[in-house]
C-alpha cells in the first residue's frame, strides 16, 4: 500500500466521516484493510497514494489542495524522521507516528490548520 505522510495519522483518527460518500467508503475500506492485516507492507509517497484514489481534491495525478497536503506531510516527515520511499510494516508506521505526534505538543503544531483537526482531536487513537 501507498500512503502519503499525513495519512498515518488520518488513518488512525478517522471515525466515518469524510469529503463525500465515495470518499468515506473508501477510507473505511482502506482502514479496515490496515486493521485486518496490521503487517500489511507501506510505503510512503511524495504524492497521491491510495487514500487519494477517491478524494474529491484529485485533480488527474495531483491534489487541488497541493500545498496543504505537502505541508502536513513535511511535518509528519520531519516529527517522525521519515522519507517518501520509506517502506515499512503498517504498524511499525503508525506507530512511530502516534509517538512523536499524537502523544505531543507536535499534533497541534502539525494538525492544528486542518480541517478535521477538532474532530481528530476528541478521537481515540485506535
Amino acid at each position: 500500500m501507498k500512503l502519503r505522510p499525513h495519512h498515518l495519522l488520518c488513518i488512525q483518527k478517522f471515525t466515518g466521516k469524510g469529503y463525500d460518500a465515495a470518499f468515506t467508503a473508501h477510507m473505511t475500506a482502506v482502514c479496515a484493510a490496515l486493521h485486518d492485516r496490521p503487517d500489511t507492507s507501506v510505503t510512503l509517497t511524495a504524492g497521491c497514494d491510495d487514500v487519494c484514489a477517491a478524494c474529491p481534491h484529485k485533480a488527474g495525478a495531483e491534489c487541488d489542495t497541493a500545498e496543504k497536503v505537502q505541508a502536513l506531510d513535511r511535518a509528519v516527515s520531519e516529527h517522525c524522521a521519515l522519507q517518501a520511499g520509506m517502506t515499512a510494516d503498517w504498524t511499525s508506521l503508525k506507530n512511530i507516528a502516534s509517538a512523536k505526534i499524537f502523544h505531543t505538543d507536535a499534533f497541534a503544531a502539525v494538525c492544528g490548520g486542518c480541517q478535521w483537526y477538532g474532530l481528530c482531536r476528541e478521537t481515540e487513537e485506535s
